[in-house]
Order: C-alpha cells, then sequence, then structure tokens
C-alpha cells in the first residue's frame, strides 16, 4: 500500500546514494514497527514510524538539522538503535549519531565525528553479523576523489584512531567515486564506481586480515551512482548496474558470472533484492520524458524475466475513450495515449479532446490509481471541466490538486488521492463503451474556445527515487 508520509523540500529526501532508509523492527514488543529516516528539507533529517497497516505515522523527530544535501545513509542493529551517518554542511566532515531504541521510540544521542580531515561524501554504511560498523565514503582530495572505508567496534562511539584517520584507501584516484558497503557471509565487499567508467569491487574477510586487489565488474560510460548489491541466504553475491543499459552480474563464492544484460537503455535507482535464494531487481523506468514506472525482474524459472509493472496502480491506462455529444460518439483513443506519436489523442469527431458542453474523457484502469498526467500538444482554453468517480449509484465529484485541472498548460500533472489509503471505499467499476473499468470522468462543465489535444496520457507517477527495505 502506497501511503504519503511528508512532503521535502531537499533535493533528494531519500539522499544521493540508495542505502537504507526504511526499517522493521525484528522482535519484542514493537516487532514489525517500520521506522522511515527521510532529508525533509535541505539539511534535516528526520524520523517517523508507523505500526501495521502502516497507514497512521507518528510526528516526525528531528535526527539532524546540518546535514549536506543528501549525503546520509543509515543502518540498523539487532538491538534496534539506529545509526545514521551523513556529511556536515558547513565542514564536510563525516559524522554519525545512533538513535536508541528504548520503549518503542528512538532517542538520538551525540554527534560522533568519523573524519574531519577533509571533504567527505557519499556515504554507505553497513554492520557486520558480529555487530561491528562499517562506513565506506568518497574522500575529496581536490579536485578528485577516493573511496575509504572505516569501521568502529564500540557502536560508533569511535572510529578508527580518531577523527583524522581516513580508514583505509580503497580506490584509486578520480573525478567521481561512490561505493556501497556489502556484508557477506564470510567476507566484507566495499563495491564502487570511479571516474564514470569502472565498476570494481574489493573485500575482506569478516575475521580480519588484508584486502584483496581490485577486481574490474564491468567498464563503459555513465557508471556512477546508479548501481547496487545484496547477498542471498546462500552466499550469492549479486550485482545490478546501469549504465548505457541495466546490467547484472553475480559472484557464487569461487568465480563471477558473465555480464548479463536485463533490460535496453540506463535505468534508475537498481536494487538487488533476495526472495529466497532467488534474485529481484527492481528499478525505475522512464516513460514519456519525466514520468517513471516501478518495474522488476526476477529469475524463479532459472533465466531472468522481462521487465514486468511491479505498481499496478501507477501505469499506463486499460482505457482513454472519448465521448463527443455533438456527434453522440465513444472514441477509444488507448493505443494513441501510449504512444510517442504527437498530437494524435483526440476524438475524430471533434478533432480534440473534449470542447462541448457534456463531452467527456474517461481514464480506466482494471486498478485504482491516483495520479493522471497529460502531455498536450494543444492547451485547453477558454473551458472548464469537473472530475467524478462512479460510486455504484452515481458520479460522485472530485477536485484534484494541480495547477492546470482545466488541461490549459502543455504539462498537467493532477493528483487525484493523495494516496493509496485514501482510494473512496464506494469507487466501483462501470462499463463505460463495453468496458468494466474503474474509471475517472472529465465532462465538460463549460464549453473551450480551443480544445486541447494530447500527445500522451497516463497514471504513471513522476518519480524520482525509490528505496526498498531489505
Amino acid at each position: 500500500m502506497q501511503k504519503n508520509i511528508t512532503a521535502t523540500s531537499s533535493i533528494t529526501g531519500l539522499g544521493e546514494s540508495l542505502g537504507r532508509k526504511l526499517f522493521k523492527v525484528s522482535g519484542g514488543q514493537y516487532y514489525d514497527r517500520l521506522a522511515a529516516i527521510v532529508q525533509t528539507g535541505p539539511n534535516d533529517i528526520k524520523l517517523a514510524y508507523a505500526d501495521r497497516p502502516y497507514s497512521s505515522w507518528s510526528e516526525w523527530q528531528s535526527v539532524a538539522d546540518d546535514c549536506d544535501e543528501g549525503a546520509f545513509d543509515c543502518l540498523m542493529d539487532s538491538a534496534g538503535n539506529i545509526h545514521v551517518v551523513y556529511t556536515e554542511q558547513t565542514t564536510l566532515a563525516l559524522v554519525t549519531k545512533k538513535l536508541l531504541f528504548s520503549s518503542g521510540g528512538w532517542a538520538v544521542g551525540s554527534k560522533v565525528t568519523i573524519y574531519d580531515g577533509s571533504g567527505c561524501y557519499s556515504p554507505s554504511a553497513n554492520i557486520e553479523p558480529g555487530g561491528d560498523l562499517w562506513v565506506s565514503y568518497s574522500r575529496l582530495i581536490s579536485p578528485n576523489k577516493q573511496v575509504y572505508a572505516k569501521s568502529s567496534s564500540d557502536g560508533g562511539a569511535s572510529w578508527g584512531s580518531g577523527s583524522s584517520d581516513p580508514g583505509v584507501q580503497i580506490s584509486a584516484t578520480a573525478l567521481y567515486a561512490y561505493s556501497r558497503v556489502v556484508m557477506g557471509l564470510n567476507d566484507i565487499h566495499i563495491i564502487y564506481t570511479l571516474g564514470g567508467t569502472q565498476l570494481s569491487i574489493r573485500s575482506r574477510p569478516l575475521t580480519g586480515g588484508d584486502w584483496t586487489s581490485a577486481y574490474t565488474l564491468a567498464t563503459g560510460n555513465g557508471l556512477t551512482y546508479n548501481f547496487d548489491a545484496a547477498v542471498g541466504p546462500d552466499g550469492l553475491l549479486a550485482v545490478v548496474f546501469s549504465h548505457d543499459d541495466l546490467q547484472y552480474r553475480e559472484y557464487d563464492g569461487s568465480n563471477w558470472g558473465a555480464i548479463v544484460t536485463l533490460a535496453a537503455g540506463s535505468k534508475e535507482s537498481p536494487q538487488v533484492l533476495f526472495r529466497q535464494n532467488i534474485p529481484v531487481i527492481v528499478f525505475l523506468d522512464t516513460w514519456a520524458g519525466s514520468q517513471k514506472t516501478i518495474k522488476y525482474i526476477d529469475r524463479q524459472t532459472g533465466v531472468f524475466s522481462a521487465p514486468q509493472i511491479l505498481d499496478p496502480h501507477a501505469r499506463p491506462f486499460d482505457g482513454v475513450i472519448l465521448y463527443d455529444k455533438v456527434s453522440e460518439s465513444y472514441a477509444d483513443r488507448t493505443d494513441q495515449a501510449q504512444s510517442a506519436t504527437a498530437a494524435d489523442v483526440y476524438h475524430p469527431a471533434s478533432g480534440c479532446l473534449l470542447k462541448s458542453s457534456g463531452d467527456i474523457i474517461y481514464l480506466g484502469m482494471d486498478d485504482r490509481f491516483r495520479y493522471v498526467e497529460f502531455t498536450l500538444s494543444t492547451p485547453g482554453g477558454g473551458g472548464t471541466v469537473g472530475y467524478s468517480y462512479w460510486d455504484g449509484s452515481n458520479w460522485t465529484a472530485i477536485t484534484p490538486t494541480g495547477d492546470n485541472p482545466y488541461l490549459d498548460a502543455a504539462g498537467v500533472a493532477l493528483v487525484l488521492w493523495s494516496d493509496y489509503a485514501a482510494f473512496p471505499v464506494d469507487w466501483q467499476k462501470r462499463i463505460v463503451n463495453g468496458e468494466n473499468r474503474f474509471w475517472v470522468k472529465i465532462e465538460v462543465a463549460s464549453a473551450y474556445t480551443t480544445g486541447p489535444v494530447a500527445d500522451r496520457v497516463a497514471a504513471v507517477s513522476f518519480i524520482e527515487k525509490i528505496i526498498f527495505r531489505r
């Protein structure tokens, strides 16, 4: 279930790296309580929590007010404590705060400096099975960066030999560097990109010892922060990364497999999860420019599936039906609403989506939906419309949230309901032009002087980033 829990004025409220931002208490009285860590403003990190069915969230609690834009990551230990690692906004020092879990809530501890010798960026945090904390980060050696790693054996109270100790250098030097710390069954892995052209890995036994030499997993342009890694229950190390295409590679404990192309084209927020021992890749796929669908790929049959839409409520419409009052005729423009052809979504009788009083756009889906976006080649002018849904007996009026509900701008993005929990309980399917779906009706209240014409119409959301709980 999608639940809208807060707005954010941060450029990237979930941080620039994927990391971990959503946690679940694993036992005890507060079993299954979710905690979300969000950057609600350019410098503000806050926490809120909720219990099943996660429809009502607590008030937001301040964790930090001095975080650099997007530069934070988190981890939860076995006791439910949350460790937040971030870059200070003014000093660019790498710091951490421990959020102590007690009586169902989290008390924010004092700030501890991990490293303050030079600028620190893009932290990634993780925890060993034995409890030692690890962080990797990009250290600025102007104008370039290097990946470093540092650990704490006392729950984050101290790191290495002090704040002047940068830790272990993991990578060579390049203009850009991003990393992830991943815990295997027997090893710590740091996977990193360097210079936007190389994806590599170095590992070290959990019991201690030397780091392996760098092993190159992939090369090519566009290898920046869009990568992820996870270890399955059987120890399989899976890495997903996006540059020219979405690709995958895995290590079985002895050998690295070949690079597998999962989907053509660059993708956003790729993440790999395991359902038992089956790798599942989730990602954002661009649709019509700015809109993005959440998709997934799995390997249940021994080979990777084709990409599938994960969220049935946020996708292209199953039905886009136009009704022209003058000719008393329907026109099915579903295919045209999804195509890349410009200016092809219109009623043949009027040459536009709607124009005269009583003209109607029916937007329908087999699942309920909360959002609609119009890309208009010709914005409407001089008219007004009303919105409604079918409650089983009548068309019930609704007022969408958006700047241009009258379809009088080139881009019209309308929020019909704030989240999935806000769907009307009485919204029912109805047959329109022979199609039984959940419909939203958009009807002309006062006639247009210029009727709108669309390039595309869909319920695909404007999503910037996703992070799944793992």
